[in-house]
């Protein structure tokens, strides 16, 4: 009798628990010369290990409509970026700086890459600009000649010779990148 009582506290207590699940809006920013407003959430469990995939929510202030976009399974948000004055295929964007949990595939390998990703505000897709097995070190925008240049390093060392690393420039106008220096 006394373990089916204690099992049925330890489930009651285990459900009760898992009611306290909630998902913590991130601060709200204003993307300039636009109607929207960007945050993000982030989903919690008291109990259990719960991984739910980052969102980033678009709030149109003129409509009050919403716009959800889902960042990777394996993709954590460190910053968003919205104060941008140039324009991405023509388009208002933001900025997401990321990282992502990956599977050590070098000895000297980090277990997370650092990534660069926009999302335009006419179709609210998620690009990704920066290179797999690779983790960014730095990165800017040149608003006179609309491009990203940002500094890849790669994630671990192939060999006695060390770490490659390159300099990318993502042109902001027709979407293009391209490689321009690299170390190795």
């Amino acid at each position: 009798m006394k373990k089916v009582t204690l099992m049925v506290l330890l489930v009651s207590v285990f459900v009760e628990a898992q009611k306290l699940d909630r998902a913590n809006f991130g601060t709200l920013q204003n993307i300039e010369s636009t109607d929207f407003l960007v945050t993000y959430t982030a989903n919690f469990s008291k109990v259990a290990i719960k991984k739910e995939n980052a969102k980033i929510i678009f709030i149109n202030t003129k409509s009050s409509q919403t716009k959800e976009v889902i960042l990777p399974k394996t993709t954590n948000l460190r910053k968003i970026i919205s104060n941008i004055e140039v324009n991405y295929l023509g388009s208002k964007f933001v900025v997401l700086e990321c990282y992502s949990e990956v599977e050590k595939t070098l000895p000297k390998a980090s277990n997370s890459v650092n990534e660069l990703y926009l999302i335009s505000l006419n179709d609210f897709k998620l690009v990704k600009i920066s290179s797999s097995n690779f983790t960014i070190r730095d990165w800017e925008i040149n608003n006179e000649t609309k491009k990203i240049v940002f500094i890849e390093q790669e994630n671990g060392i192939k060999d006695l010779s060390g770490e490659v690393q390159k300099i990318m420039i993502f042109d902001l106008e027709n979407g293009n990148l391209n490689e321009v220096f690299s170390n190795n």
